[in-house]
């Protein structure tokens, strides 16, 4: 079975390709499923596409890459069916998927709420000429539709009967397990993410001042230099992809603050499974996928005030078999769960269906 694979991203870039197809290609290749990729975005445009402004350059780049779409159009009858990731084009309707629906089946992964308007922060009004609408088109015209949500499951589900859940999954062989990272003489409690989330943990300054004046444990914030978060005492370092798990296993608490967007509540929140299958024991806001990842006093804990938040983490501090028992129970979860392999049976059958 061979797929072309329209991707936004190109291979090694985007946490969420990285997270669903380029790690679902470890299991579908085995199976004689293979996949061509090809990335909506030019060298040029991912360099500039998250840069404030830069409006025409981005207009001009989108352009050559819808350019290249149109031309791959020619080639369908080299396929067996079509992978589409979000979505063909970053900007305009559905028209290139109800194209490819004409001629070829469409396996369509949603990992977001797409179809929800949002603004993005750097490309401003650029964002509404993503068509917002055109996700239900989408879902409509394919074959097969993969979700990560039941949020988004049940959005789906109004348009097409054959949806498939699989969550974002966690490379195991990547984030393997260690025991021992729970044995560091000081606890540290830490938070990971990008650019984008910086204002998450801001959320949190209140509970992380009082444990920093209690100076009962080191705090460790992954993603920027500066989170502008005032009376505490913590590490701040970039997230890097080669060093990405040995920061992590620096921590045996991990923090999964969501503001309270409606964008949010459809999410699965990828970091979480992430924190599980290294034995990290998340604390999260009952949000988005948190309070069915997060088993409360079990796995982790979900916390909701501020008062709530400094509690949990003062306990997992102060009760270091309480955090270990959680610790082990996570990562359990994570592989039972959230791994490839957990998962793998499931994505193949996906695939598959698109024949039938």
């Amino acid at each position: 079975m061979r797929v072309l694979a329209l991707v936004p991203s190109q291979k090694g870039y985007s946490p969420g390709q990285r997270g669903s197809i380029e790690l679902w290609e470890k299991v579908l290749a085995p199976e004689g499923i293979e996949l061509d990729y090809a990335p909506f975005e030019t060298d040029r445009l991912r360099q500039i596409l998250y840069q404030s402004g830069r409006h025409l350059s981005k207009i001009s780049e989108t352009i050559k890459g819808y350019s290249d779409r149109l031309g791959l159009l020619k080639r369908l009858d080299e396929y067996d069916a079509v992978f589409v990731y979000r979505e063909a084009a970053l900007l305009g309707p559905a028209f290139l998927e109800k194209r490819i629906a004409r001629k070829k089946p469409i396996i369509y992964q949603l990992d977001d709420p797409l179809y929800m308007p949002y603004r993005s922060p750097s490309n401003g009004y650029l964002s509404y000429l993503k068509f917002f609408g055109k996700i239900k088109e989408i879902i409509g015209v394919s074959k097969v539709v993969m979700v990560n949500s039941s949020h988004i499951r049940d959005y789906a589900l109004q348009f097409n009967e054959n949806v498939w859940q699989v969550p974002s999954v966690v490379d195991t062989e990547k984030f393997v397990y260690d025991p021992s990272d729970q044995d560091s003489d000081r606890v540290c409690v830490g938070w990971s993410g990008s650019p984008t989330t910086l204002k998450n943990i801001k959320m949190l300054e209140k509970p992380l001042q009082a444990i920093s004046t209690r100076d009962m444990c080191d705090i460790r914030l992954i993603g920027g230099t500066d989170f502008e978060i005032k009376d505490v005492r913590y590490t701040a370092q970039k997230w890097n992809e080669n060093t990405e798990v040995s920061d992590l296993r620096k921590i045996q608490i991990g923090l999964v603050p969501l503001p309270d967007f409606s964008w949010n509540k459809h999410k699965f929140i990828m970091k979480t499974a992430q924190y599980m299958a290294l034995g990290i024991v998340p604390i999260g806001t009952p949000a988005a996928s948190n309070p069915e990842v997060i088993e409360h006093g079990g796995n982790g804990f979900l916390a909701n005030t501020e008062k709530e938040w400094e509690d949990h983490i003062a306990e997992l501090v102060e009760d270091s078999e309480l955090r270990k028992t959680m610790s082990k129970r996570a990562a359990e979860d994570a592989r039972s769960k959230y791994s490839l392999t957990a998962n793998r049976e499931k994505i193949v059958a996906a695939f598959r269906g698109a024949l039938n």
